[in-house]
């Protein structure tokens, strides 16, 4: 019962809106509105304002406007010419079968203000990581820098920060940074990267190297005979303390050893360590103390290293496992390029795709060995069966962080306006992509779905909240914007064909040329809809 209110909650407003455009349309420019029906079939209720009948219909599957001569052997009264339809000159009848689409693509920007204005708090522009060899590297951002404003324009969030970096790939920004309470300016060149975008289109990128998460101090043991081992230290311990120094991120811990290579360190540090209890397990961490003495011989080391590129769990049968890859392995170079941090690791895979790459590892007490690893694409079902891929490496690393509180949202209704003409702009620009593969071919069909499909989604957005429920609407109202406009004859779209083609011959089209062209379209929307419906029948129930 709940996702029957689900779906009817769901295509219901859609489905008046899109009414709605044709009926204010028609009224502003005269032409008569017979009927407004929110569903098909018998009437469930009804009411007569002035000329216009409006009902609702059993079957909530569309709904549809009765205008005034919108046939074209409809037979007319004399004192009832001037308000039919197909006596209406071109522009208004462009306006009249556009406004339903138009009001279909227009109410995201609603829909997506409504979920925005939602938001509390965001992510701020606080950097969390740098990666070696990178864009902020070269220009020295460092951790806890705060992106103030690029080229000028104020920057709130981390993702503005993104949104203008990623537009910008080999051009140069000027970035201001406030470092310590004190600002200055940076000169940036966001380094290329090309990626796949959502509709499986390479776009070109621009990355700065920086991420908003901080790393813990948690420290990796590759060196058994060193000072940390025999200490009993193990790799995933995190440091709290240097000298009675607190420690809080990797780059402190990393700076803090390099300053007291020659000295004895007090360490303060915690183990985790599973523990069962009644409602679950939970992670305990306890608390030890050690005291290191570097050893001369072995280049003043203590044997701890940042744990951001140790191995923590490997998977079996995984590409990582066949290529001999364990816990407690440290990854030193990924082909010829040394790395420090796992997302150098995680975007070098990414970049190489199914093909082989070529891995420098050591283990605990041994040398660095070279070892070859072939990824996988694996694939699986989203939340609402959509179809997903991934490359499949099968290691994870050590990775305890966090990252910095969010913050209030200055100008929320601004930013819901931003945030939604954005949001707008970039579904517009993705189904438009969407449908230009379908045409093309370069998208297959099996994408397709029907109205058992949204059936579906609609109880799955539902129980993921009200937010999810938002989004959803608005992508199936940008959906059905564009599916109207396609110029098959029975759609908005078919209608506008044949006006254009009216405009182009200065006459309009036969009534023979009209019903052929009308039993193709309708071919077409069978045939459509058929090939969804087996997809999800394909998808939902024998997958």
């Amino acid at each position: 019962m709940m996702q029957i209110l689900a779906f009817i909650l769901l295509i219901g407003p859609l489905i008046f809106i899109h009414e709605l455009g044709h009926l204010l349309a028609a009224k502003l420019v005269g032409v008569k509105v017979v009927r407004f029906s929110l569903g098909f079939g018998p009437a469930l209720a009804r009411l007569r304002i002035g000329e216009t009948e409006y009902r609702i219909a059993p079957i909530p599957l569309g709904g549809y406007v009765t205008l005034l001569g919108a046939s074209p052997d409809e037979p007319i009264n004399p004192q009832e010419q001037d308000r039919a339809l197909r006596n209406k000159p071109l522009w208004a009848r462009y306006l009249v079968l556009g406004a339903g689409p138009a009001f279909n693509l227009i109410l995201p920007l609603f829909l997506y203000f409504a979920f925005y204005l939602g938001h509390t708090t965001i992510a701020p522009p606080i950097i969390g990581t740098v990666l070696d060899d990178s864009a902020a590297a070269a220009s020295d951002l460092q951790p806890g820098d705060r992106i103030v404003a690029i080229e000028g324009t104020d920057i709130h969030a981390w993702q503005e920060m993104q949104d203008r970096v990623r537009v910008a790939p080999d051009r140069e920004l000027r970035i201001q940074i406030e470092r310590e309470g004190v600002r200055f300016d940076r000169f940036v060149t966001p380094r290329k990267n090309v990626v796949k975008n959502a509709v499986g289109e390479h776009e070109s990128r621009g990355l700065l190297g920086v991420y908003p998460w901080v790393y813990a101090p948690q420290v990796g043991i590759i060196d058994t005979d060193s000072p940390a081992h025999a200490e009993g230290l193990k790799t995933g311990d995190i440091i709290t303390s240097i000298n009675g120094e607190p420690v809080e991120t990797v780059e402190a811990l990393e700076r803090e050893l390099e300053r007291s290579r020659d000295a004895a360190l007090r360490l303060t540090y915690l183990r985790p360590k599973a523990v069962r209890g009644e409602f679950g397990n939970y992670l305990w961490f306890d608390s030890y103390h050690a005291r290191l003495l570097p050893r001369h011989e072995r280049g003043q080391t203590t044997g701890l290293l940042p744990a951001n590129t140790f191995v923590r769990t490997v998977e079996p049968e995984s590409p990582a496992s066949r290529a001999g890859i364990s816990p407690g392995d440290r990854v030193l170079a990924v082909g010829d390029r040394p790395v420090t941090r796992w997302e150098t690791v995680a975007v070098l895979l990414e970049r190489q795709g199914e093909q082989p790459l070529e891995l420098t590892v050591q283990s605990p007490g041994q040398e660095p060995r070279v070892v070859s690893v072939v990824q996988q694409t694996r694939n699986y079902r989203g939340i609402y069966k959509q179809e997903r891929s991934y490359l499949w490496f099968g290691a994870e690393p050590y990775h305890s962080r966090d990252i910095p509180a969010a913050e209030p949202i200055r100008g929320r209704f601004t930013y819901a306006v931003r945030s939604s003409v954005a949001e707008t702009g970039a579904m517009l620009k993705m189904m438009w992509t969407s449908l230009r593969q379908m045409v093309t071919l370069e998208r297959g069909v099996e994408e397709l779905s029907s109205v058992v499909g949204i059936f579906n989604v609609a109880g799955t957005a539902a129980e993921q909240g009200p937010g999810q429920f938002l989004l959803l609407m608005a992508l199936l109202s940008i959906n059905l914007g564009f599916v109207n406009l396609l110029p098959i004859p029975i759609l908005d779209g078919g209608h506008l064909m044949f006006f254009t083609l009216e405009a182009l011959r200065r006459r309009p089209l036969s009534q023979r040329a009209r019903e052929i062209t009308s039993a193709i379209g309708l071919i077409i929307i069978l045939l459509l809809l058929l090939i969804a419906l087996r997809n999800d029948v394909m998808r939902l129930w024998m997958d």
